[in-house]
């Protein structure tokens, strides 16, 4: 089995790029990476992924299934926005990664001309992995901050000061990766700050080094403010957008939280806590290289080709 990856500049997203490389590799599927739309015309493979640009179904040939996103827009729009058309049902699909922006979507347009289904990229689990046992954390947690109001962050940062916790902090945007596997690896548990994610592979692959995530939990878009204080989805309203910072989550995670006077007692939960939950478990069940990909397999019925 063949999958072409359509790339263009500096699309897709880094870490869908090198998720889908892991995918194909862990599922014994040929990848090819590829630039020219001339070549998605030829029918020598079965499954197209374009992250980022529609191109016209009638163009490629009617064996290829095709995956669409999900970096075309944050609110619908454009030639993939209209009635779903029964001839795109069978061989064509737009990924919305998880199921509250699927559900976003819905409620921004009647549909799109092909089904929407939440289809999540892998997380490299063999990458971030937990230290071994002998290794006791050094930091009581691990703030990671995304687009949430300064008051929310400096009344948990005020918290974790009061109660004398020994914490380093992550700012999106603004930090190395290898220091971010230490700093999660080597804390009990992470407290969340986050606006909403459609993966957020940050997130999972804290979950992935078995670090719990304690989260105060975004449940619109308009927690959302780049500026730290204005919502940068205000002049959507009166739509409800709502969302979550972690689209993937189970109880076996952490804790999760929606009001922030709840959160001095959930940090007193989780040092006490921590070692009790298993993100990891749930991270190889649910968003694995292999069992990501075998999800979109599944969804064309094409499973049973990849033992051939």
């Amino acid at each position: 089995m063949k999958l072409i990856l359509y790339v263009q500049q500096e699309w897709p997203h880094r870490k869908n790029l090198e998720a889908i490389q892991r995918m194909c590799q862990k599922t014994a599927i040929e990848l090819e990476i590829s630039h020219d739309l001339e070549r998605l015309k030829q029918a020598n493979y079965e499954i197209l992924v374009s992250c980022h640009q529609y191109i016209d179904p009638s163009q490629i040939p009617n064996k290829i299934k095709i995956v669409y996103g999900p970096h075309f827009f944050i609110f619908p729009e454009g030639p993939i926005v209209g009635n779903i058309q029964p001839e795109l049902q069978e061989r064509c699909v737009y990924n919305s990664l998880s199921t509250w922006v699927r559900n976003l979507y819905l409620e921004c347009v009647p549909s799109l001309v092909m089904p929407i289904v939440s289809l999540p990229f892998g997380v490299d689990t063999d990458r971030f992995c937990p230290y071994p046992a002998i290794y006791d954390p050094i930091f009581d947690c691990t703030v990671y901050i995304k687009r949430r109001s300064n008051t929310i962050v400096q009344y948990a940062l005020n918290i974790l000061q009061s109660k004398n916790m020994n914490y380093h902090i992550f700012q999106y945007g603004s930090y190395k990766e290898e220091d971010y596997m230490y700093g999660i690896r080597m804390s009990k548990f992470m407290l969340v700050l986050d606006a909403h994610e459609s993966q957020g592979f940050a997130l999972q692959e804290a979950m992935s080094c078995n670090v719990p995530l304690l989260v105060v939990n975004a449940e619109t878009m308009y927690e959302e403010t780049n500026d730290g204080v204005h919502s940068t989805y205000e002049h959507m309203k009166p739509r409800l957008l709502q969302s979550t910072s972690v689209p993937y989550w189970s109880e076996e995670c952490g804790m999760k939280i929606t009001e922030k006077e709840k959160l001095s007692q959930a940090m007193d939960q989780m040092m006490t806590q921590y070692k009790s939950f298993t993100p990891r478990a749930y991270i190889l069940r649910t968003l694995s290289d292999e069992v990501c990909m075998k999800r979109i397999l599944n969804y064309f019925g094409l499973e049973k080709s990849l033992l051939v």
